[in-house]
This record gives C-alpha cells, sequence and structure tokens, in this order.
C-alpha cells in the first residue's frame, strides 16, 4: 500500500466540495426557476396576500436558499471546519504519543 501525498488529498477533497456546491447551486436555480414559473403563471389577481409578486414560491425559494447560503459559507468561508482542525490537532497529538512510547 503506497501512501498518498497529504496535499493530493486535500486537493481532491476541496474539488469534491467545490463540485457539490456548484450542483446544489445550479438544481437550486433550475428547480426554483421552475417554481417561480409556475407561481406566476397561476397568479390569481384577486389574491392580495403576495411576497415580491409570489403566492407560495416564496417559501421555498427562501427556504431553501437559506442552505444553499449555509452550504456556500461552509465551502468558500471554512465555516464548519472545526472537524478537520479538531481531527489535524489529535492525530498531532496521537504522533507525539506515539514518539515518546516508541
Amino acid at each position: 500500500m503506497t501512501l498518498e501525498d497529504p496535499a493530493l488529498e486535500r486537493a481532491r477533497e476541496r474539488a469534491k466540495e467545490l463540485r457539490e456546491f456548484y450542483g446544489h447551486l445550479i438544481v437550486y436555480l433550475l428547480v426554483c426557476t421552475f417554481l417561480v414559473i409556475i407561481d406566476l403563471a397561476n397568479e390569481d389577481p384577486n389574491n392580495n396576500e403576495v411576497f415580491l409578486g409570489l403566492n407560495w414560491a416564496f417559501w421555498p425559494v427562501f427556504g431553501w436558499g437559506a442552505f444553499v447560503i449555509v452550504h456556500g459559507a461552509k465551502t468558500f468561508l471554512g465555516v464548519g471546519g472545526w472537524e478537520e482542525r479538531k481531527a489535524q490537532q489529535l492525530y498531532e497529538k496521537e504522533k507525539r504519543r506515539d514518539a515518546l512510547h516508541h
């Protein structure tokens, strides 16, 4: 078994994170566009309870949009990277402990 280059492994993981975010964003945009078109096509002129011109489509657009924003923050701002940082910290601690016992 050969050991992978840690930098290559991190690069692959980063590429996977980016692919997953962009896939999420594209699906969100396509589905929400479809929902808004349906909502606008079935507009009831007697309904005064609209938000930004939408009767019901704003719920999935804004609700799902919040998840896309969180996903983007995690992907681009490193929000949520605590687990990886903690794993690296624990790994270094274990390496030092092993070095002391051998």
